[in-house]
């Protein structure tokens, strides 16, 4: 399995002050809507990996339930913005009845950075490739968008952008994140408004800003940069409130 980009593995969180009290942090708790389908396509993040039960306690397990969406989980430990596409997005256009969308790709593309001792240099010389890098990211996840528009004219579309995992844990990692992630979330966020109406994005970054030793497995005995069953709690949070963001705008 193909790790996420340890600076990039900072994905997830929640809209609610307190990410372990199962309360939803950006206001009330999302209401349950009247059915319909949610499709989770992307990495690891996506898939549940850190979270005791992915089934039960990962983001799109918690987004599901809470909203009274059936979830279709396509989302595979690993997987590239390409792979999406290659992989995933037959079966997302196949599902019907769909409401609700979330897509969390890009970290493992940025792994590709990983060898290159050049991007973790600050500030980051015209060596190191994350400009390049950044653009085919976002040349794929724009492809995603508008693949997944076109099969589901009507749904909510959501995307993730990292968070930095490591915050606070003192790991090695934790200042080339906080330089790349960032730049990540800006290209996400230029995807959203490139894609037309009804496309979100979900960014948890506040909440893991100091967090990171408690919201991820970082710290623990055996390392692992994914968030546990807190973070994936704090994740569905931020995705339920730009859910319900989408559709108080009504379009």
């Amino acid at each position: 399995m193909r790790t996420l980009l340890p600076l990039l593995a900072c994905i997830v969180a929640v809209a609610a002050a307190s990410a372990c009290g199962g309360e939803d942090n950006g206001g009330p708790a999302a209401q349950p809507v009247a059915g319909g389908a949610y499709i989770s396509v992307g990495d690891s993040i996506a898939a549940g990996s850190g979270a005791s039960d992915p089934a039960r306690t990962s983001f799109a397990a918690i987004v599901g339930s809470r909203l009274n969406l059936e979830l279709t989980n396509l989302a595979v430990a690993g997987a590239t913005t390409s792979d999406v596409i290659d992989q995933q997005l037959a079966a997302a256009r196949g599902t019907t009845g769909v409401r609700l969308i979330t897509v969390s790709a890009g970290g493992n593309d940025l792994a590709a950075l990983i060898p290159n001792a050049t991007c973790t240099q600050d500030p980051l010389p015209d060596t190191c490739p994350l400009e390049d890098a950044l653009a085919r990211v976002e040349e794929r996840l724009l492809r995603i968008v508008r693949d997944l528009r076109a099969a589901h004219p009507d749904a909510a579309i959501v995307l993730l952008a990292y968070p930095n995992f490591f915050s606070n844990t003192g790991h090695d990692f934790e200042a080339p994140a906080a330089r790349v992630l960032p730049r990540f979330a800006e290209t996400v966020r230029a995807v959203a408004a490139a894609s037309g109406p009804r496309v979100a994005v979900a960014d948890a970054s506040r909440l893991f800003d100091g967090r990171g030793d408690e919201l991820t497995h970082v710290l623990d005995e055996v390392f692992d940069p994914h968030p546990n069953d807190a973070g994936h709690e704090a994740l569905a949070g931020v995705v339920a409130e730009a859910y319900r963001g989408l559709e108080a705008a009504g379009g």
